[in-house]
Order: structure tokens, then sequence, then C-alpha cells
């Protein structure tokens, strides 16, 4: 079995991931509130919404030629990682909403900001260039899980440790990288 949809959609869903309004959003609401209720609202927005768009990606293949969708999903990992460098989000980033439960606070408001949002966008043009979507679905849903789940245990403590401009440098990088990739046939 070929790994590499996986690994790819891992390793990029999870460094586009760290530093992102997501994060940010998840570390907040940890750090306030039952961390396994926040861990399982988010583990449920991003199968949904990953989900979603791995099907949206399968169904492209089928509509538009592969080295159409191979340049336009290098056009949008490139515009990805430019948008990431261009980001003036911070550590300092707060949400200061009532929550009455934190599960179905964190499930709506993760679902909701990650609709149409970078690493959504990332499943739906893996799956579409590797045609491979229960790996690229299995590679983002762990990635997500995995970086949310250090971000409830490492609380506000991320940003101490790596300064986000530092993370979004690294994957703002690579995400241009990989769109160069994907635009020059590899």
């Amino acid at each position: 079995m070929e790994l590499t949809p996986l690994l790819t959609t891992f390793g990029l869903i999870a460094l586009a991931e760290l530093g992102d309004k997501t994060q940010l959003t998840v570390i907040a609401l940890s750090a306030r509130y039952d961390r396994k209720k926040v861990f399982s609202g988010v583990v449920l927005a991003f199968i949904l919404v990953t989900g979603l768009g791995v099907l949206v990606g399968e169904g492209l293949l089928r509509l538009i030629p592969e080295n159409i969708i191979k340049i336009i999903a290098g056009l949008m990992f490139i515009i990805f990682g430019i948008m990431m460098l261009r980001s003036k989000e911070d550590c300092e980033e707060d949400n200061n909403s009532p929550v009455i439960n934190p599960f179905i606070s964190t499930f709506s408001m993760i679902a909701l900001a990650e609709m149409g949002d970078k690493t959504q966008l990332s499943a739906i043009t893996l799956s579409a260039k590797y045609n491979s979507p229960y790996l690229v679905f299995t590679g983002a849903v762990l990635a997500l899980a995995a970086i949310s789940l250090l971000g409830i245990l490492a609380g506000k403590k991320l940003c101490e440790i790596v300064p986000l401009s530092k993370i979004k440098l690294g994957a703002g990088a690579l995400f241009i990288l990989f769109g160069i990739l994907f635009i020059a046939g590899f």
C-alpha cells in the first residue's frame, strides 16, 4: 500500500494547523473548560469538515482533468503559504464569548471556522491529487487531532516554546514549496 497520500496529508495539515486561528481557539477553550469535552468537540468537527472536503475532492477527479487539478492545487498551496506568511494572528488572542456547553461550543466554533479554511481546501486538493480519499481523510483527521491534542496539553505555553512567527514562516514556506512541486508535476 502506498502511504504517500497519508504521510503528505498528515505533514502538510499538521504544519498548517500549528498557530492557526482554530488552534488558538482550541488553546483558549482548553485553558478554561473540560479538556475532554473540548477535544471531543474538536475531533468531531474535524471529521465532519474533512469528510466533506474529501468527498468534494474525489468528485473533482471525475469532472476536471488531473493535470488541471495539479495546477489548481499548486496555486492554492502557494496562496495558502502567502496568506499564512501575511497573517497577523498572535498568541494573545483570546475568546471571551460565554460557553454553556464546551463540547457543543467547541464543535460549532471549529466546524464553522474550518469550513472553507486552508485545511479543508488542502484535503480537497490532496484528495483530488492523489485519488486516495481514505488515506487523505485519515492523514488529515490524525494531523488535526494530534495538533489539537498538542494545543490542549500545552495550552498557552505553546507560543512560549516556539514563537508563532517561526511556526508561520516554516509552514508558509512549506506550502509555497509544495505548491511549486505540484505545479511542476511532482
